[in-house]
């Protein structure tokens, strides 16, 4: 086995540590026992987003300046602290404060990790063609650990509500631990890349139709995605789902998730990420209006929703990655983070209230067709991937379809 290869493995090892499993399937539901209602929850992913946002770029400017694994501890140093205090909130403002600490250490895991692993695959031959497959992998990883978790979580939340979040907590803190085995990349090193640098680049990045576009197209979605994943349970549970089942089931999402991001270069090589985003749009709008028509059809959009969260992002971050200077990688993935989780900041602030007045059920449903119409527009309009024949890129270079 090569000395890649078992960093990649650690690196795998790693992601698992990032799992959110334990936590997940009553993070929600133990809020709603304690009388939250849906606006709560859209308040607190606001500021987790809005937090998220305003830390995005000092968390890139870390991982280039100070190093991948420094942004990455600090990630899992802040989601310790945020599982362990879940279950002793007891007031909205807690409730949001917590998020917005959750926010802060999210966007130290945002751009580092994949960043990370761009400039370790870069050292060898054609390792960034495989950057969307590992990553898909990497993924997996974590998922399955979530799943793990997940089931597990039933039993714990029956004994204590407070037991999941803390074996969360105690699993967020391993990582830091496994983090010091893995080895620097160019973003630990030091380098002479300054604040005002890292803003000019990002304006010079904006201006790219081949940047900009597919940015503001996925960010459609981040916020169809974002706004799904805090009301799925609140969904769930006037579906009829029993609280009893929620551990399995969210143990089942997590693996569906896992067996679909294994699938990712696949999807690369096959699709490339022009046919793959054209194809989300009509997915999407389907997918979410079927529960306007069916209601407990919001049991498979959660699973779609899982599986897209987790396919999107490596693929739309090859794409980009082909694009960004190696250089400087962290701050611009960061640049593009901060902007996809400000829109869905802004529409968790707005939309939350809307969501619990007219009930999560009718809501979603809605949501996705909206989004997926403009979503359809914007193509038509903007062509945003483009292939890099089409882009001006340098002759030559790797396509990506």
């Amino acid at each position: 086995m090569s000395e890649n290869s078992r960093t990649v493995r650690l690196y795998y090892a790693y992601r698992a540590t990032t799992a959110n499993g334990f936590w997940i399937p009553y993070a929600y539901v133990y809020l709603l026992e304690l009388g939250f209602g849906e606006a709560t929850f859209g308040f607190a992913n606001a500021a987790f987003l809005f937090t998220m946002v305003a830390a995005e770029i000092p968390a890139g400017y870390v991982g280039d300046r100070l190093g991948r694994r420094v942004s990455l501890g600090a990630g899992n140093l802040l989601a310790t602290v945020v599982f362990g205090l879940h279950a002793s909130v007891g007031s909205t403002p807690q409730v949001v404060a917590l998020f917005a600490v959750w926010g802060v250490g999210y966007a130290f895991h945002s751009a580092a990790g994949e960043a990370w692993l761009y400039d370790l695959l870069d050292g060898r031959d054609d390792g960034t063609d495989e950057f969307a497959r590992v990553s898909g992998r990497s993924e997996t990883a974590s998922l399955l650990a979530s799943a793990g978790g997940a089931l597990a979580a039933t039993p714990l939340y029956w004994v204590d509500p407070a037991l999941p979040f803390l074996a969360n907590a105690l699993l967020s803190a391993v990582g830091i631990a496994v983090l010091a085995a893995l080895p620097a990349t160019r973003g630990d090193e030091e380098t002479t890349f300054s604040v005002r640098r890292a803003v000019r680049m990002l304006r010079v990045q904006a201006g790219r139709p081949e940047v900009r576009w597919l940015v503001v197209y996925t960010a459609l979605f981040n916020l169809l995605l974002s706004m799904t994943r805090w009301l799925e349970q609140p969904a769930l549970k006037a579906a009829g789902v029993p609280l009893a089942g929620f551990g399995a089931l969210y143990a089942s999402f997590q693996l569906v998730s896992a067996a679909g991001t294994w699938t990712t270069g696949w999807l690369q090589d096959s699709l490339g990420a022009k046919r793959f985003f054209l194809l989300l749009a009509p997915l999407v709008g389907v997918a979410y209006g079927l529960v306007a028509v069916v209601p407990a059809f919001v049991v498979p959009v959660v699973y779609l929703r899982r599986v897209l969260a987790r396919v999107v992002g490596p693929l739309r971050d090859q794409y980009l990655n082909d694009r960004f200077d190696g250089f400087s990688r962290a701050t611009m993935l960061s640049g593009v983070s901060m902007t996809l989780t400000l829109a869905s900041g802004v529409s968790a602030a707005v939309f939350g209230p809307v969501a619990e007045a007219m009930g999560p059920l009718s809501f979603l449903p809605r949501a996705g067709i909206v989004v997926a119409s403009l979503a359809a527009l914007l193509w038509v309009g903007t062509n945003p991937v483009r292939l890099r024949s089409e882009s001006g890129a340098v002759a030559g270079s790797r396509a990506d379809d």
